[in-house]
């Protein structure tokens, strides 16, 4: 009788799985809250959208749109390079490219966040 592979632990994945179901729950109602409020008053120029966006909850609103949109994206394409990506050169290296290209795309969001302040 040949000795059966363990499948690994009934919990694997499921930290992501959490990750993704939350990050889009929260990207879903952050689009809505922005179509909604946009909707009933619009933002006529760039001193009123500076106005709007220098108010501290929203700022934090647009903080917690932008991580969920990053961290959505990392554990989605880590779980393609996973599924996908079978020489372990090739997907190291696209994580590491990925990690990267978020990184810059997360510091480039703090400097704007950071650049709204009065």
């Amino acid at each position: 009788m040949s000795r059966l592979r363990s499948a690994g632990s009934a919990h694997a994945g499921v930290a992501e799985w959490l990750l993704q179901r939350v990050t889009s729950l929260y990207m879903g109602g952050f689009v809505i809250y922005a179509i909604v409020h946009l909707s009933l008053s619009p933002v006529r120029d760039y001193t009123a959208w500076k106005a709007w966006f220098a108010m501290g909850y929203v700022r934090i609103a647009w903080a917690l749109f932008l991580a969920s949109i990053l961290i959505h994206a990392w554990v989605g394409m880590r779980s393609i390079y996973l599924d996908y990506l079978h020489p372990l050169w090739l997907r190291f290296s696209v994580t590491v490219l990925t990690a990267l290209g978020l990184l810059a795309l997360a510091l480039w969001a703090a400097q704007i966040l950071l650049s709204a302040v009065p």
